[in-house]
């Protein structure tokens, strides 16, 4: 298989909560290599729950898949498979809230996308 940035490989991980997904997905970027490998955490999507009062945000369902933007995922994942850079999100566990600064993300030959709902979602 020859994938360059421009036509990456997507591979998904998914799996219920301390399931191995990270455990996993770190195995197959040290095999691949991370300079072969973008790895996009679907817990980079969490919703901002800045608005709310603190005792609000930690009452929300963050196993639900209306507490995460996968909708903007998706799109990232298009841009990434476009070629394109991506602003990923960050978040802050602590806040439930997403930080102001982004991560910008390059395409590489192997797009690894992680998290407990991917598979909810038809286009990832």
């Amino acid at each position: 298989m020859n994938h360059s940035p421009k036509h990456p490989f997507i591979i998904g991980v998914a799996g219920g909560t301390a399931s191995g997904k990270t455990t996993v997905s770190r195995r197959i970027r040290d095999t691949v290599g991370e300079r072969h490998l973008t790895y996009l955490e679907h817990d980079r999507y969490y919703c901002d729950y800045s608005h709310m009062p603190m005792t609000d945000r930690v009452q929300q369902n963050y196993d639900h898949p209306h507490s995460l933007d996968t909708a903007l995922m998706v799109q990232h994942v298009k841009q990434l498979r476009a070629g394109k850079p991506i602003a990923a999100p960050r978040y802050d566990f602590a806040t439930y809230a997403r930080l102001p600064e982004t991560e910008t993300m390059h395409p590489a030959r192997i797009v690894l996308v992680e998290g407990i709902l991917i598979f909810v979602e038809r286009a990832l």
